[in-house]
């Protein structure tokens, strides 16, 4: 079992840089998606060898943001024994408990009872107050999986202090 930070460009199969700080939100303060795709494929082909409990740090939500709802959507089945996964804050289930991946759609209720259905209703809420991570556990027992693709999405809304990032200089000062 491992722990792999997903949002890190050291990381085999990753190939772009954290955006926890996510300036272009600042000064909004309005609602917005996150989302990340955990592909095993390309991380297969990076020499990546599945283990049953490896943990995969994905989705990175900033500080001083509420978590409205969140959820996982398989594009691609995944191969392997039955493969599973959880995915929360702190490797927990709360958002998926034990969703099988092995069949394209949206992923199972977690323990908190909601769904991320069109028709079912969206009751996990998390407010993050410092910079952490949606973990996706892998579980599978075989650790046989090779291939596979899901994308978590989360719906966040800032509740920082509008406006904590100001210009320090502007166009109309240089210019002037």
């Amino acid at each position: 079992m491992a722990t792999y930070d997903m949002t890190a460009k050291a990381t085999t199969g990753v190939n772009s840089d954290s955006i926890a700080e996510a300036k272009s939100r600042f000064q909004s303060n309005g609602m917005y998606m996150r989302e990340a795709v955990l592909d095993f494929d390309k991380m297969t082909a990076a020499g990546w060898t599945a283990a049953n409990g490896d943990i995969f740090q994905l989705l990175e939500i900033p500080a001083d943001t509420m978590v409205l709802f969140a959820g996982a959507y398989v594009e691609a089945a995944a191969n392997g024994s039955s493969p599973t996964v959880d995915i929360d804050f702190a490797e927990g289930d709360d958002i998926v408990d034990g969703g099988a991946i092995d069949s394209i759609g949206w992923l199972a209720s977690g323990t908190n009872g909601s769904a991320m259905t069109t028709s079912g209703t969206l009751t996990f809420t998390q407010h993050i107050t410092a910079t952490d991570t949606v973990d996706v556990k892998l579980i599978a027992a075989s650790a046989d999986v090779t291939s596979g693709r899901i994308r978590v999405v989360a719906g966040c809304l800032d509740t920082g202090i509008s406006g904590r990032v100001r210009p320090v200089d502007v166009d109309r000062d240089l210019l002037a």
